[in-house]
């Protein structure tokens, strides 16, 4: 069976338990992400507010994993393309909500990268077959990838700069400002080109809810991650994002057309 059943449940376990990891944290003894986050302020961190967008994952990435678990779907020729990838990025998450907190900052960024990846090749994967999808596969698989992958983008620039930071080794010979300003260009032309290669609609909206979220954060207190600057650089980047969806959109309805 292609090893379809250990896939399944690895998709089910991890999905729930990145779902679950945060209630599990203080029963460790660790500290929430949050109150480490703030030890390293940076300029790339979003605005509290934004996490909240964690919940919207977790539902669909649940979602997602008890539809792919079905007897039905077990020799889906899509799942068996991205399943295992998809299984790879919920543990990822899983063990990145531990390393974190932890102070294991190096192995974090691994985790995050690890889950950065998988889920740009499942949603690449994903557009491979874009034409022949099902409703179901829309939803749970492009949707799903698209949505998650938007906010890890952000995510691991703001994960690498506090690990850096951790490190003492935050600007790279750059200012505080400038290594802000270098960092979210970056994480804009990545997010355009994915946005343009793949024609996902959840991703873009995951990165430009996140590249706010940054603006808000630096118009904001603590006085240390405050910069005008940095703040209209992040809200040029949303803007540049959300430009590239609109042509998305566009070349989307002029296919449709032919």
């Amino acid at each position: 069976m292609h090893g379809d059943r250990p896939r399944q449940v690895l998709n089910l376990v991890f999905a729930v338990g990145q779902a679950v990891a945060p209630a599990l944290i203080p029963l460790l003894g660790l500290p929430f992400v949050g109150r480490v986050s703030d030890r390293y302020p940076t300029y790339v961190v979003p605005a509290g507010y934004a996490f909240s967008i964690w919940s919207v994952i977790f539902a669909l990435s649940i979602a997602y994993a008890v539809w792919q678990a079905l007897p039905a779907q077990t020799a889906n020729p899509l799942l068996r393309r991205v399943g295992w990838l998809t299984a790879i990025a919920f543990a990822g998450s899983t063990f990145w909500q531990f390393a974190f907190p932890a102070g294991q900052y190096a192995l974090s960024v691994l985790l995050i990268v690890t889950t950065l990846v998988a889920l740009a090749l499942a949603l690449a994967r994903t557009a491979e077959r874009r034409a022949g999808l099902s409703a179901a596969e829309r939803v749970l698989v492009w949707i799903t990838c698209g949505v998650y992958l938007g906010w890890i983008t952000v995510a691991t620039v703001a994960n690498v700069a506090q690990a850096l930071s951790a490190a003492g080794v935050s600007h790279l010979g750059l200012g505080a400002e400038a290594w802000g300003i270098v960092m979210l260009i970056a994480a804009a032309l990545i997010a355009s080109l994915v946005t343009l290669r793949t024609g996902n609609g959840g991703y873009p909206l995951s990165v430009i809810w996140a590249l706010g979220a940054v603006f808000v954060a630096r118009r904001a207190p603590p006085a240390v991650t405050q910069d005008a600057t940095v703040a209209y650089v992040a809200l040029a980047a949303a803007a540049v994002v959300a430009l590239a969806a609109a042509v998305g959109v566009m070349r989307g309805r002029r296919g449709t057309a032919r």
